[in-house]
């Protein structure tokens, strides 16, 4: 809602304003009246207001006056308020800025008319000022995101903090990730608008607790990577846990919607040493499909490393390197082996449990390694904890193994012969046949078996371009043909090219083009 200031020495003239129209209607809202220039700019200096609508003739300091001190300190938008002598007057004014002029008695469409130009252009200086931030915050995310993947050489690092205005060296480092549930299970009912949206305001939230504490950026589309930095002894693995659980709980309230955060409890003691903090925290987030959404992961809470034998350890090993060499009779032989060391050893049930959800988790990172989806292996909803912490028998958790096992490596297999240049190609013509629905970078990967992070990696390195700036290319070059060629009204041609809203159909089109879309169609229509 945009603050208006009115300001005019008549006060029956600022109560016929007021009441004149439902303000809030229209995205204003009345919130300070002032009876000359003079207590406007007190006012001005003390908060912020979007709009000014002031009337010209005034006793102390008059329109004129008030705008011309405005100007030295304010952008707000100021509609002057001119009865038909005053126009010379409002001639002035234009000069000084003033954005538009209404003549008294103040009639309501052209109140209502005037409102919406100055709503747009607003929201356009808005928009502007939030494209340089993000232009910015763009760089800062490339950086850090560089950073905890350890891209980074001291002479860079060095060079980026001055340029992006990164605090010193500090003692300590933690990492934490926070996964976006509504992402990584998303079924396709979120439009492009509600990620984009429900994202942002994840951002915020995250940005307003860490505030000060460290940094955020965007590692990949559902997720965001915090680094933590403080003087020894300040983040402790209880006082991680805490904020990480603050963090989901606000979250919760404000964005409506539930994260997963996995914690590294690894320490970093410079800058250039955070990516094994980061990893730590992967790995920690790994334990997800075990545990579900809405949960807190840490290095210490994962999985029992009680079985530290020697035999179980390599035969683990095999049955990983076998599948990484496709070999299912060397897999199949190491499994029966390693069930057999269980049987020999003497090994009870909690701990061949305990067992298998660790070749679980290896199977995970081995597939996310691969560039793979986990995804149809490897969720939640499958219920694979519940089946092994339910299994009877040691013999129900080696087929159950050996199947899961099986799995990867058709899955790898799959992918083997996959070049980058066919991935490209394949995304391309799913993103040209598809462009009218509900795409993304998720549904993409589910069809070519591929993790949407490896996918987008991919994709950027082949055509330097994202996933969403080639769907956006091909949703407007769409658009332009369709304005041009057809007759057909805008809101039919945002449907056409994947845009259920009008309004965000504007946005894109404006931006990507230029100009707006009926202006579009007037310069090159036939």
């Amino acid at each position: 809602m945009y603050e208006v200031l009115i300001v005019d020495d008549e006060p029956l003239a600022r109560d016929s304003l007021r009441y004149l129209i439902d303000w809030p209607e229209y995205g204003f809202n009345i919130t300070a009246e002032a009876e000359d220039g003079k207590k406007a700019l007190e006012l001005m200096q003390r908060r912020h207001f979007s709009l000014v609508m002031t009337d010209i003739r005034m006793p102390t300091m008059n329109g004129l006056d008030f705008i011309a001190k405005l100007r030295e300190f304010s952008d707000a938008q100021v509609v002057i308020l001119s009865g038909y002598e005053d126009f010379e007057y409002a001639r002035q004014g234009m000069k000084l800025g003033v954005n538009d002029y209404l003549l008294k008695p103040v009639d309501e469409d052209d109140l209502i008319e005037v409102l919406r130009r100055i709503g747009s252009a607003i929201s356009e200086k808005q928009l502007l000022r939030r494209q340089y931030d993000l232009g910015l915050s763009a760089l800062r995310d490339q950086f850090l995101r560089k950073l905890a993947h350890g891209q980074v050489n001291r002479r860079e690092l060095e060079e980026q903090n001055r340029l992006l205005n990164l605090k010193g060296e500090e003692e300590n480092y933690n990492c934490l990730i926070v996964e976006m549930d509504f992402l990584s299970a998303d079924n396709g009912n979120l439009t492009e608008r509600d990620i984009e949206l429900k994202s942002y305001a994840v951002r915020n939230v995250l940005e307003e607790l860490c505030d000060k504490k460290g940094y955020i950026f965007e590692d990949s589309e559902d997720r965001y990577g915090v680094i933590l930095s403080g003087s020894a002894g300040v983040w402790q693995e209880q006082s991680l846990r805490e904020f990480a659980e603050e963090i989901a709980k606000a979250i919760k309230v404000n964005v409506k919607e539930t994260v997963s955060i996995g914690i590294g409890d690894r320490r970093a003691t410079c800058m250039l040493d955070v990516e094994d903090a980061f990893q730590e925290a992967e790995q920690a987030l790994d334990g997800k499909f075990l545990r579900g959404n809405d949960s807190i992961l840490s290095s210490t809470n994962a999985l029992s490393r009680e079985m530290e034998n020697a035999a179980i350890q390599a035969l683990q090993e095999e049955v990983l390197e076998s599948i990484k060499a496709y070999k299912e009779d060397r897999m199949k032989d190491a499994i029966r082996r390693l069930w057999e060391e269980f049987r020999t050893g003497g090994v009870n049930g909690s701990h061949v449990r305990v067992m298998v959800l660790e070749l679980l988790v290896q199977l995970l990172q081995l597939v996310k390694s691969y560039g793979a989806n986990p995804n149809p292996l490897f969720q939640y909803e499958q219920g694979d904890y519940e089946k092994v912490m339910k299994a009877k028998t040691v013999d129900e958790l080696s087929t159950f193994a050996e199947l899961k096992c099986m799995g990867v490596m058709l899955l790898l297999s799959r992918l083997k012969d996959m070049q980058p240049n066919s991935v490209v190609g394949t995304i391309k013509k799913i993103v040209q046949e598809n462009y009218h629905s509900n795409v993304s970078l998720r549904s993409v990967a589910q069809q070519v078996y591929l993790n949407p992070n490896y996918l987008g990696k991919v994709f950027k390195a082949g055509t330097d371009l994202s996933f969403n700036e080639y769907l956006l290319q091909v949703r407007m070059e769409k658009a332009k043909e369709l304005l041009v060629r057809t007759d057909k009204k805008v809101y039919e041609i945002a449907t056409d090219v994947g845009y259920g809203e009008l309004d965000w159909f504007y946005k894109r089109f404006k931006s990507y083009a230029g100009i707006s879309a009926g202006e579009y169609r007037s310069q090159y229509g036939k």
